[in-house]
């Protein structure tokens, strides 16, 4: 997800600072400790959506070798060509303009030079004559914020944002002041008894977005390996960029490579990895934020609650981000404006802000996997609803102005 001014995010520049005396041995390059306890096998995957293969898929797509994912630089290519192989593989039908890609140009604001990045999209073509013109989109943003120039100390980083984000409330509406951050102690002394200084400077993004990347790879593989298609076409968009303003998904909405108006609505997957107790005031194991249905149509509002009571343990759905004037502006933030910008009902799912967001911490260890597994269950479940059903969702909400600015 996009930075936004107003997070209560730990400062990493604050954080490398604390720890500069006691760790002098930092480097330029980009580095990890490879923190998880057990790394999972790479063999083969189910084709229903599991635990294990969301734990394998993440572990790969946020490993160190993606150098933090930046996009339009080497190691998000090397994730996106791993994108590309499993839909190669499953057999998936390419959507981009070369193939799976669509280029994207992204002007840096300050030289004006143009760095070209790609969406990865494909289509799962639908079973009804009469419908597989019209598409359900479902989509994640595959890029990530790269690396950090000097390394820190990844278990003493981690144990103070940890500290300073307690002392906030685990509360994304709240900031964390120069005064909580001042009364943040970490005890050196015992994170060294466990083991030596580990460095790192990469951002791994395992919740943003490598689990939403990696759920909607989950999905297609699901998709692509039922015996019966669903009725209309699912259109899977692996946007670039979201990072750097929601260049893909904007450059894809502005050059669709389907018919815009046969999308008949769009789920978007930002973060779903987190979202319990330990992360999050409200959260545990059922939380999962909401944002958007209603803005544009009260029927797809009411097919997502529709679909959750249906699963076998439902989740409590959280909308309270979706207000109108929200501060945490939410709902512009991510690669769904997009499509709402152009009357596309859109549904937004994330499990909220933590202590990791945005920060080198943000690894696959630390991912709640059973919960993960149970978020993509429900939106594949969610989009095979939509696509089954005899009519579009209905628009009876006025529609934005596609050139206008975002309001939440």
């Amino acid at each position: 997800m996009t930075l936004h001014q107003t997070l209560p995010r730990v400062s990493r520049i604050t954080a490398t600072a604390l720890f500069a005396a006691a760790f002098t041995a930092l480097t330029a390059c980009a580095q990890s400790p490879n923190t998880s306890a057990a790394q999972p096998e790479r063999g083969g995957y189910s084709p229903s959506i599991t635990e294990a293969d969301l734990r394998k898929r993440l572990f790969i797509f946020a490993d160190d070798s993606m150098q933090g994912r930046s996009a339009g630089s080497a190691g998000h290519d090397k994730a996106l060509a791993y994108i590309v192989g499993e839909l190669t593989r499953l057999g998936i039908t390419p959507r981009g303009e070369d193939g799976y890609f669509q280029r994207v140009p992204i002007v840096r604001g300050n030289s004006g030079d143009t760095l070209w990045s790609r969406n990865v999209i494909a289509v799962i073509q639908g079973s009804d004559p009469m419908l597989r013109a019209e598409y359900v989109a479902i989509g994640a943003h595959s890029d990530h914020v790269g690396f950090a120039r000097r390394a820190v100390d990844h278990d003493s980083l981690r144990a103070f944002n940890q500290a300073a984000w307690a002392a906030s409330g685990r509360d994304a509406n709240a900031r964390i002041t120069p005064a909580m951050r001042a009364a943040v102690v970490v005890n050196v002394d015992s994170l060294r008894a466990l083991r030596p200084a580990r460095l790192d400077s990469i951002n791994n993004g395992a919740d943003d977005d490598g689990s939403g990347s990696m759920a909607l790879l989950e999905i297609a593989e699901r998709f692509a390996t039922a015996a019966v298609k669903p009725r209309r076409s699912i259109l899977l968009v692996w946007h670039t960029a979201e990072e750097l303003g929601l260049n893909g998904s904007e450059w894809f909405n502005d050059h669709p490579t389907v018919n815009r108006d046969q999308i008949v609505a769009q789920i978007n997957i930002d973060m779903i990895g987190r979202g319990t107790a330990a992360d999050v005031k409200e959260g545990g194991e059922d939380y999962l934020t909401v944002l958007g249905p209603k803005r544009l149509s009260s029927q797809y509002d009411q097919w997502v609650r529709d679909v959750n009571a249906r699963q076998s343990r439902p989740f409590a759905l959280d909308y309270q981000f979706d207000a109108d004037g929200h501060p945490q502006q939410f709902y512009c933030r991510s690669d769904h404006y997009h499509y709402a910008r152009y009357g596309i009902p859109i549904a937004f799912f994330f499990t909220s802000i933590h202590e990791d967001y945005h920060q080198i911490t943000d690894e696959p260890q630390y991912i709640a996997y059973p919960k993960y597994t149970r978020i993509t269950q429900y939106l594949f479940d969610l989009a095979s609803f939509v696509a089954q059903q005899p009519e579009r969702p209905v628009v009876d909400q006025p529609k934005p102005d596609p050139n206008g600015r975002c309001r939440q």
